[in-house]
């Protein structure tokens, strides 16, 4: 018998090197004589199957045979075709065919052959035929192909999916992927001057939307001579029909997509059919029992579909439909006029779904809730839209308190927030009671996304909170009278006393009704929620926090198992810590919140936390691991575009590359680019101090003392005799001395410095800028005056020092009422002070001072705190009357 001769490609088979690598393997297993490569129509089984049987021919050398069985519409020619893809020929005699074919096979019986069937799906009642084969022979292998396993004993089945394409968040070289690279290949063959770099999102997008699979791939780009790619990649998301082509030298049923899928939709039972097209409404895959529930889909029939290669299976449990089928069943369902009843059912039950976990988002279930949410987003997001556009308001009212409380969570902010807008809009539309507290019900939950997720919405949150708190009063509703409440005290917090005189006195009387309305109602959720908000409105204002009411919210919290909170106020505890220079507490609480918040999978409290973090590790002279936590956030918070992390690590970095690797010119670039980010959030309290001492450090590397003086009152939060930031200033200023000529004084300072506790000034040992300082004083001044001088330096009172180089680096002349101040203003202070005099909000101030909307607030508070006013309006008279402005 001799080989048939395989004809080879008429182009590169691209991809799938180590997909024929492990199939050529499973041939060469001797136990394996039945492989079947099962796939979705369209997917390249057939192209696959001749590309591993040309190159298998060194181990089939008695034949590779290829039998199609795509024309076939009878079992019974199966047969026929196999015998035609040999060298046997039927002879006219008495013998059946059967019987002639099968006395051929026991000649050859012991021949190494390779048996190809390709598309057996359509004739898997002839099945029978390959167990007859295999057992006739001992060693012909067969390789088919089919839409459905042939499920026989001797079968070993090898699934087979699309080409690998890029997802969204990949930063892997897109031309890597092997989907791609077809698509290059077509296109350059269409169009020989295709540029990917011109087009690279949306022939990422193509890829994306097809999942790989290479017939479409082949069919989009066919329209390269119509259509940019960005308006291929439209069509498809729209229509099916896009994906056609008008080539005459392709098999009819691979001209377009429809005819590769309604060749599956010919060969599903009535039942399969029903489901499959119900199916089609869920998005990123579903489970059993929301197949149950919403298309009425037994085991046996998912079963069915699986075997058809209609839905999958992955690892996780979970079901998938290929996008383009899914496309191709919402049609049927539509064509059966039963969307709008299938869509009813995926509405209740996602939304259902959210409803019924919120007590368990609020418990000790709270991680498997959060997990459950996660994995069905697609799901809730499509049916939370679906449920806005067909007028569902109970349903909504009844999803947005969990589905808030995981966007927080979770850290889904930016998104979650635009479906509550939607459902806002929608709402605002519509007439009725029901509908209007619906409205204000779901508002009331955007205002508090959009505060604890720093987002970027210009609204009036003042009149909104305060209009869906009448709304909660006038119904009596005691539960969302606290919620209101709640979050009218965090809108106060927000305005501060610029806008509102006395805003931080009414956020603690809200934060008082609202704790008494929770304590009657005993809901330890939002008591303990409540009560950290409460820790931050003390009225004793040298405190950062009350401790004790943070440690009655973290005993609640691990009450009820609540993981967030308990990883929230571990945070807000290291943060306090931090306040009251306790390091070693806040380096302990800041690792424990890391872990807590990874266990949670809180983006937004994982980038917080690692700040912390990196913060306190930089300060003790852990540089390498701060700038390993530093670079972790900076790419945790590009994946997320979390805007916050964006800010926070920028700044980080900015002062570890300067002190690291005295690269001061990339320190300055990383400042500016944190002063730009940090003009786009509106609330918040996040500790941009870092950016600050990366810009001074940055300004003393390059010689530019005067400006790093100028920087010195922002490297404060509070107190003056914080040795971090402290510890900072006085190597700046000890440079900028001794650059002036005044050694004695710069050995002082770097001795005062030095001698503080090694949890504060550790990094100081890493900074070559001040070993070359110290190297040279000591020659300037002769090594017993410098140990001398350096000694005394170390006995000096660290706040004296400090109020003193604050007011000594204040270049312009005050008038003299600013001097009879207790604690004069800073340069600084009095500009800010000018700007708020002429009108200015915080946010402009900040555009004009390029600083962040938190500095400048720590500015106005610090101004208030030394006029002893509680308002801007108020600071302005007392400045007017002391001749300040």
């Amino acid at each position: 018998m001799h080989n048939l001769a395989l004809t080879p490609a008429a182009t590169p088979f691209i991809g799938r090197s180590q997909e024929i690598n492990e199939i050529s393997a499973l041939l060469d297993d001797p136990s394996c004589r039945l492989l079947t490569l099962v796939g979705p129509g369209g997917i390249g089984k057939t192209r696959l199957a001749t590309e591993i049987a040309s190159r298998k021919q060194a181990s089939f050398p008695d034949g590779i045979f290829f039998a199609s069985l795509a024309p076939l519409t009878r079992a019974s020619d199966i047969l026929t075709a196999i015998a035609e893809a040999t060298p046997f020929r039927f002879q006219q005699n008495h013998h059946s065919p059967h019987d002639q074919f099968f006395a051929y096979l026991h000649e050859k019986h012991a021949q190494r052959l390779l048996l190809v069937m390709d598309n057996f799906e359509h004739l898997l009642e002839g099945v029978d035929i390959v167990s007859e084969i295999l057992a006739a022979t001992t060693n012909l292998k067969i390789l088919s192909t089919s839409r459905e396993a042939l499920n026989l004993q001797e079968e070993w089945v090898r699934q087979i999916t699309g080409l690998a394409y890029p997802d969204q968040n990949d930063n892997t070289s897109v031309e890597d992927y092997s989907s791609v690279q077809l698509f290059l290949n077509r296109a350059r063959r269409i169009r020989g001057d295709f540029d990917l770099a011109e087009d690279r999102k949306s022939v990422m997008e193509i890829c994306q939307l097809v999942e790989g699979m290479p017939l479409a791939i082949e069919l989009a780009v066919g329209w390269l001579k119509t259509l940019r790619p960005a308006d291929i990649a439209h069509e498809i998301r729209h229509h099916l029909d896009i994906l056609a082509t008008r080539s005459r030298n392709l098999p009819e049923r691979h001209r377009n997509i429809r005819s590769v899928f309604s060749h599956s939709w010919r060969l599903m039972t009535e039942n399969e059919r029903d489901v499959f097209q119900k199916l089609s409404v869920f998005r990123g895959g579903f489970t059993r029992e929301a197949a149950q529930a919403v298309a009425g889909a037994s085991l046996q029939t998912l079963a069915g579909l699986i075997d058809k290669s209609l839905v999958r299976l992955n690892a996780s449990g979970r079901y998938y439909i290929h996008e383009l089928l899914r496309q191709y069943g919402a049609e049927q369902v539509d064509a059966s006029g039963q969307t709008e009843l299938v869509q009813r059912a995926y509405i209740d039950y996602y939304l259902g779904m959210l409803h019924q976990l919120e007590r368990d988002i609020k418990s000790q279930q709270q991680i498997t809730a959060l997990n459950t949410i996660e994995a069905d987003y697609e799901n809730v997001r499509n049916a939370w839209q679906l449920a806005i556009q067909q007028g569902h308001f109970a349903a909504l009212h009844q999803a947005v308190e969990s589905l808030h409380l995981f966007a927080d969570m979770r850290g889904h902010y930016h998104d979650v927030a635009t479906l509550l807008r939607m459902a806002v809009e929608q709402c605002s539309q519509t007439t009725g009671h029901e509908q209007a507290y619906t409205l204000c019900y779901i508002r009331a939950r955007l205002i508090r996304l959009v505060l604890l997720g720093n987002l970027r919405i210009e609204d009036d949150l003042r009149g909104q909170i305060d209009a869906c708190l009448a709304a909660a009063r006038a119904r009596q509703d005691q539960a969302e009278i606290g919620f209101c409440l709640l979050v009218s005290g965090v809108v106060a917090i927000w305005e501060g006393d610029e806008a509102y005189p006395g805003a931080y006195a009414r956020a603690t009387t809200f934060f008082q009704e609202c704790s008494a309305v929770y304590e009657a109602l005993d809901d330890p959720f939002y008591r303990g929620e409540i009560l950290a908000w409460k820790a931050f409105q003390t009225p004793n204002q040298n405190d950062y926090a009350d401790q004790e009411l943070l440690r009655q919210s973290l005993e609640l919290r691990h009450e009820i198992g609540d993981r967030n909170g308990i990883a929230w106020v571990t945070l807000n505890l290291a943060d306090a810590m931090l306040a009251y220079l306790d390091y070693a507490a806040c380096e302990h609480y800041a690792r424990e919140a890391l872990a807590l918040m990874q266990e949670i999978g809180s983006v937004k409290g994982i980038l917080q936390a690692m700040f912390s973090l990196a913060q306190i590790i930089t300060m003790r002279g852990g540089l390498e691991e701060a700038r390993a936590l530093a670079r972790r956030m900076q790419h945790r918070a590009d994946e997320t575009h979390n805007l916050d992390g964006k800010m926070l690590s920028t700044g980080l970095l900015a002062f570890l590359v300067c002190v690291m690797d005295e690269t001061y010119m990339e320190g300055a670039a990383l400042v500016q680019q944190h002063q730009e980010l940090s003009q786009v959030p509106f609330f918040g309290s996040c500790n941009d101090l870092s950016a600050q001492w990366g810009q001074v450090v940055a300004d003393c590397g390059q010689g530019r003392y005067a400006a790093a003086r100028q920087g010195y009152p922002s490297l404060f939060w509070e107190r003056r005799d914080d040795p971090g930031p402290a510890t900072l200033c006085l190597v700046i200023e000890a440079a900028a001395r001794a650059h002036e000529g005044i050694p004695e004084s710069a050995a002082e300072l770097l001795g005062l410095a030095f001698h503080q506790p090694t949890w504060a000034n550790g990094w100081l040992h890493h900074w070559p800028l001040l070993a070359r300082l110290r190297a040279s004083l000591t020659r300037q001044l002769g090594e017993d005056t410098y140990q001398a001088t350096w000694e005394r330096g170390g006995s000096l009172d660290l706040e004296t020092t400090i109020r003193s180089i604050l007011n000594e680096s204040d270049d312009t002349p005050h008038p003299v009422a600013n001097q009879s101040l207790l604690e004069p203003l800073s340069e600084r202070e009095l500009e800010v002070l000018g700007l708020i005099a002429s009108g200015l909000s915080n946010r402009e101030i900040a555009r004009r001072l390029v600083l962040s909307p938190g500095t400048v607030k720590v500015h106005t508070r610090n101004i208030y705190g030394k006029l002893n006013v509680n308002s801007r309006t108020q600071a302005i008279a007392q400045a007017t009357r002391l001749n300040l402005l």
